[in-house]
């Protein structure tokens, strides 16, 4: 709990061993309880006392409620990770959507048999994906569990069967199958279901939570020597290997582009311009006694052989700056990566800007305004105008999440806004 948590929840404490236990030991005897001095007031409501109470102190910390104190810190499915260190450390490749979402079991019922040779596992799982992203695929991972004094050779064989339970408006219960097929393992390990049809009809409607239903049956042809044998799905959170409903989507929103041609027109025209006003407002002209105030002001400003040189080495452009992701606090939904370079831009932007600083024709009219009158109108700032994605596995709502592309996290180029 942090200090400002701790702090309150110690004075709240007080206030209410103090107001609803009575005075402190060592007191006089014959000195009354707080609530029998209270129950001879009045009008005078405990409960609305002690709110108030609680609200004066509160200000005093200028705070608007008791902190919460910060979550666990959820451990992420191996999976999950598994996937975030394979893109991380193979660039060449890319996973088959930019979003992955791992949703857990919720239900921690116990297996069970109603019906001879098949074994029932219920599943939950809170499914929600948001408008904007298509889902690509939908895959149940289920961790089989074959029995350790099995041999290398000899193997379980079972059909696995993958239900979503319904209920319709009378509470008659539906099964409606979404995969199945014959599983043969000689050591425990992860199986994949499809279920991509599925998890498309649940995305068209208003539910979230869905009940599925796994089926474990021993299949009518047995291979030989294995009609004994036990086939089991880990369900134990604590083993890590608990089932998990990981759904693969597309972000459909798209980014804006600028046009490059009209902004190479735009540097052109600023070029021209800046070189007329220092030829005394044109060929043939001569200047007012406005513009050579002016352009004595701008000399004295760029001419200096000295700020010329500090504004030659102190030009915008990208510099270093690494992010850790604790130091901000952000350690306690972004999983991984712990931090990562994500540059900034520094340098200022002085007259004449070039096609290197990619200034907007905004950028442009304002340095021309600040060359005229610099009291009218500041300097372009230097600002990242390309930003590169990073990839990040992170809680989203509490669901761990892998995104390749987490957009706009590193400065790639920086530019005069």
């Amino acid at each position: 709990m942090d200090p400002i948590s701790l702090r309150v929840y110690m004075v709240l404490s007080l206030l209410v061993h103090c107001v609803s236990t009575g005075p402190i030991m060592g007191l006089e005897d014959d000195l009354p309880l707080y609530d029998e001095v209270l129950s001879e007031q009045d009008g005078v409501d405990f409960n609305s006392l002690l709110e108030t109470m609680k609200d004066d102190f509160l200000k005093t910390l200028n705070l608007s409620g008791i902190p919460v104190q910060a979550p666990v810190k959820v451990e992420p499915p191996e999976y999950m990770l598994e996937l975030y260190n394979k893109f991380a450390t193979d660039r060449t490749s890319m996973p088959s959507a930019n979003i992955v979402r791992s949703f857990k079991n919720e239900d921690f019922s116990m297996p069970y048999s109603d019906v001879p040779e098949v074994k029932k596992y219920p599943l939950l799982f809170n499914v929600s994906i948001p408008h904007h992203e298509a889902i690509v695929m939908a895959e149940l991972k289920l961790y089989i569990l074959v029995p350790r004094d099995r041999v290398p050779y000899d193997g379980v064989s079972r059909r696995i069967t993958v239900y979503e339970i319904r209920s319709d408006d009378q509470g008659e219960r539906n099964v409606v199958e979404l995969a199945s097929r014959l599983v043969y393992k000689t050591v425990s390990e992860w199986e994949m279901f499809d279920i991509t049809d599925g998890v498309l009809r649940w995305s068209r409607s208003e539910f979230t939570t869905r009940l599925l239903e796994i089926h474990i049956q021993t299949p009518a042809i047995d291979l030989e020597d294995t009609v004994d044998a036990q086939l089991d799905i880990d369900v134990r959170p604590e083993t890590k290997h608990e089932p998990l409903l990981v759904v693969f989507s597309d972000d459909q929103s798209s980014e804006r582009k600028e046009e490059k041609e009209e902004l190479n027109e735009m540097i052109s025209h600023e070029q021209d311009v800046g070189q007329e006003n220092l030829e005394f407002g044109g060929i043939g002209n001569m200047p007012s006694e406005e513009s050579l105030l002016q352009m004595r002001s701008n000399i004295i400003y760029d001419a200096s052989s000295r700020i010329r040189r500090n504004a030659k080495g102190n030009t915008c452009r990208k510099t270093s700056l690494y992010i850790n992701f604790k130091e901000i606090g952000w350690d306690s939904w972004i999983i991984a990566p712990a931090g990562y370079e994500a540059y900034e831009c520094r340098g200022v932007c002085s007259y004449p800007l070039t096609e290197n600083v990619t200034p907007t024709k905004h950028a442009i009219v304002q340095t021309l305004i600040h060359m005229k009158n610099s009291q009218k109108a500041s300097k372009a700032c230097c600002v990242a105008t390309k930003l590169d994605p990073i990839s990040i596995l992170y809680l989203d709502a509490g669901v761990v999440t892998y995104k390749f592309k987490y957009e706009g996290m590193v400065v790639s180029e920086c530019g005069c806004r």
